[in-house]
């Protein structure tokens, strides 16, 4: 089927997985528009007497991305859908109940996949919903959830890497891990 859908034209979804409990959501509709952002932190050498400020690189902050993902429901199995696709969004936000350790007592990390793009590990740090449009039985018909999402990573990241792999920081296809 998957063939079917790539000569039919159906963009392959974004998907969020849990780390935590391993439950993979695919976007109902991919965004339109993703909006990155990556910060470059530079010290600012300060010595007397000189004409500027030279520059001394210290690290480079985390990719971070921001995204509108849009719901729409028409039916009441459509809206279930919707209304348990801002439940999973809104859990990402939120640490295990049964959290043993420190670690465990954060959020989870997201596995944010979009095909051929993206694929890294990350956070949900920003969460903004707006409800709209709300069917006779009560339920929401209509939603958007702006999302932003940073990177985690637990190995140094390189020039080189990024170069050769962009943003999918999964597996490389040759078995090796990459950042």
């Amino acid at each position: 089927m998957a063939g079917m859908a790539a000569i039919a034209g159906t963009p392959a979804r974004m998907h969020l997985v849990n780390l935590a409990t391993g439950e993979d959501v695919e976007a109902l509709f991919n965004p339109e528009t993703l909006q990155e952002e990556l910060a470059v932190i530079y010290g600012r050498v300060v010595i007397p007497g000189m004409s500027h400020q030279p520059l001394q690189y210290s690290y480079t902050g985390n990719h971070g991305l921001t995204l509108d993902l849009y719901t729409r429901g028409n039916t009441e199995g459509e809206r279930v859908l919707l209304e348990d696709f801002r439940r999973f969004l809104l859990s990402l936000a939120y640490p295990n109940g049964d959290a043993g350790t420190i670690d465990d007592g954060a959020p989870p990390r997201i596995l944010f996949i979009w095909p051929l793009v993206f694929s890294w590990t990350c956070v949900l740090t920003n969460y903004r919903g707006a409800l709209s449009q709300f069917a006779q039985s009560g339920r929401i018909s209509r939603s958007m959830a702006s999302i932003t999402l940073e990177e985690i990573r637990d190995v140094r990241l390189t020039s080189e890497d990024v170069r050769r792999h962009g943003t999918n920081r999964s597996t490389s296809g040759d078995g090796q891990q990459s950042a």
